[in-house]
């Protein structure tokens, strides 16, 4: 039968001055999919949402035939935004200091469903990536490890994590990170050069953005260890998320 899948995209953006620097937000994208069990199940009864520091951020549900989409920079908008609260008004961002972004996901569908979330984190500067200045920087901190497992698939950008067993319909999940920071090793990236008397010291995070990308994926609860294997291609059972 054929691959029947349908995919949504929620993009967020964040405006958040790093040292003279533009800080980047993050994206969130609900994928449902079915392969054999359409008979079984019917895309309107499925939704997610992401959350922040208990807020919604974006959400996609499917509600009397169409997909609804809530974001929190309004109903004309597809686009959430995160960390428009993270600094007080006139507040400059802090090298090393803990900012509270406590993300979890939400299951705002009618049926039960498995989740996955990636989480990719990297530098850009006029439109492009800065390969110089490594993600680590960027410390995002993951909890609940012992519900949040890790998959096979980890990259230095990308970090996925499986929800371990089913989020029932309504229910919120543990969160996955309750703070970012940026290291202050940032700092210690700069060239120097001298010319006579004169140093000039350039830093490599001057005009750079740092981004954190979130992607939240359900998929059904029938016939689960086939279709997560389809959707995500891994092996349930081996990585204890049934």
């Amino acid at each position: 039968m054929a691959r029947k899948r349908i995919t949504y995209v929620l993009l967020a953006l964040a405006a958040v001055l790093l040292l003279g620097s533009a800080v980047g937000g993050t994206r969130a994208a609900l994928t449902y999919y079915s392969e054999n069990y359409t008979a079984e199940i019917t895309v309107s009864q499925i939704g997610v949402s992401l959350l922040e520091n208990g807020q919604v951020v974006s959400s996609r549900d499917y509600k009397q035939n169409e997909w609804q989409a809530v974001t929190n920079r309004g109903k004309d908008s597809v686009n959430g935004a995160l960390l428009l609260n993270m600094l007080e008004p006139e507040e400059k961002l802090a090298l090393n200091k803990e900012y509270e972004e406590r993300l979890t996901v939400k299951n705002s569908g009618s049926i039960d469903e498995y989740v996955r979330v990636r989480i990719y984190r990297y530098w850009m500067k006029d439109g492009k990536k800065v390969t110089t200045l490594s993600p680590d920087l960027i410390d995002l901190n993951l909890v609940s490890q012992d519900v949040w497992v890790k998959g096979p698939n980890e990259t230095v950008e990308c970090t996925e994590l499986f929800y371990k067993g089913i989020l029932p319909s309504g229910e919120e999940s543990e969160a996955f990170a309750d703070t970012i920071r940026i290291d202050g090793a940032v700092a210690a990236e700069a060239k120097v050069e001298r010319n006579g008397s004169t140093i000039t010291t350039t830093y490599k995070y001057d005009g750079v953005e740092f981004h954190v990308d979130v992607e939240v994926d359900a998929v059904q609860t029938h016939n689960a260890q086939d279709a997560i294997r389809s959707a995500w291609g891994v092996d349930a059972e081996s990585l204890g998320i049934l």
